[in-house]
């Protein structure tokens, strides 16, 4: 094993914070609306995102919020998820993030890098579009900044104007250079004329099944390289 390896840590279990726990589930679009009440009438929300493009773009979730360990949220998703399939739904994924203020998320880079590579920053930024907007040239800007579009099927408009999420991911790196990635990204889409309705961000902690992802976000893009965030804090 090298040094590196053997450095690496995880986030820490118990100290609490404020989590955000995603349960995501397979199936049909006709099987939404039942996944959704089975979640409400436990306390839960629920989002059923749609990817622009990917391995699993139909991605329907159930989610917890709470003030609690990291230890705490994973024991609440595994119990939501057993109830879910002992009730006949199939749960496929559970992903829980810290709030970025969390004191365990890393603020500098070498701190970043002392944790394992599946830890990362996760920004998402709601867009409003016009009826006839079309969300190619949006996807193009998303790509130079290591994110990419989704959009909650579950929110229909009554002005015809649609919404879309840019979601951003910087790992292994700190706080400050992922917040100077988003500013990057934030700035340009106001240049280009976005209406940003928010903006969120999010330190993912666990995600035991992260290939769902797989094919939506290049994260090759480097806006938030050393010399990309010079010129920004």
């Amino acid at each position: 094993m090298s040094t590196k390896a053997a450095a690496c840590r995880t986030f820490p279990a118990d100290l609490p914070g404020e989590f955000e726990t995603h349960v995501t589930f397979t199936c049909a679009d006709a099987e939404v609306d039942a996944l959704v009440a089975w979640g409400k009438a436990r306390g839960t929300g629920a989002t059923h995102i749609l990817l622009e493009r990917g391995r699993t773009v139909s991605q329907p979730m159930l989610t917890l919020r709470a003030a609690t360990t990291l230890a705490a949220a994973r024991a609440a998703a595994a119990e939501l998820a057993c109830a879910a399939r002992a009730d006949g739904f199939h749960p496929v994924r559970i992903k829980i993030e810290a709030a970025p203020w969390h004191p365990a998320v890393p603020v500098r880079d070498e701190d970043a890098a002392a944790l394992e590579p599946a830890y990362h920053f996760e920004h998402h930024v709601k867009l409003l579009l016009g009826p006839d907007d079309a969300t190619g040239p949006l996807a193009a800007l998303a790509v130079r900044h290591s994110a990419h579009l989704s959009r909650n099927a579950r929110r229909k408009r009554d002005d015809g104007r649609h919404e879309r999420f840019v979601t951003q991911r910087c790992r292994a790196v700190g706080d400050r250079t992922a917040a100077a990635a988003l500013d990057l990204l934030v700035t340009e889409l106001t240049g280009r004329g976005h209406e940003i309705l928010s903006v969120e961000r999010e330190f993912v902690v666990f995600d035991d099944d992260e290939t769902l992802d797989r094919g939506w976000i290049d994260e090759t893009a480097e806006p938030f390289s050393a010399s990309a965030t010079s010129r920004t804090v």
